[in-house]
């Protein structure tokens, strides 16, 4: 999907979700989080080859491929988490919004432990030497 299909996307269901909010606004947030939801798979699927480049450049520059994989875990929370954060924002559920958000940002922490695990041995193996 290129950009002039997603901006089309976005275009029509800004149009559909204005219409619909007239008559049945809980449908409007529905049409909403599908089209983000469509945009987001091909925003994934855009970004196999991106993956792939930085697969290799990982492999020639000897990294553990543990590291990629908790960052694009970590990518990845932060991007579900601002879906899910601007449907509820779009929805008027401000509090839960920011609920959602200080999550998605701890589940971040979390993932990303490892990696300060090992950023910390490394230090303390350089000081220890």
């Amino acid at each position: 999907m290129n950009m002039l299909s997603v901006i089309g996307l976005a275009l029509v269901s800004a149009v559909l979700c204005i219409l619909i909010k007239q008559y049945k606004p809980e449908y409007a947030m529905l049409v909403s989080l599908a089209c983000g939801i469509i945009i987001f798979l091909a925003v994934l699927l855009n970004l196999t080859p991106a993956f792939d480049v930085m697969d290799n450049l990982i492999q020639k520059a000897n990294i553990n491929q543990q590291y990629m994989t908790i960052l694009l875990k970590a990518l990845g929370l932060c991007y579900v988490t601002q879906l899910a954060c601007d449907t509820c924002n779009d929805a008027g559920q401000t509090s839960i919004a920011s609920k959602v958000d200080l999550a998605g940002k701890t589940a971040v922490i979390v993932v990303s432990l490892p990696l300060f695990n090992a950023l910390v041995d490394m230090a303390l193996g350089l000081i220890a030497k």
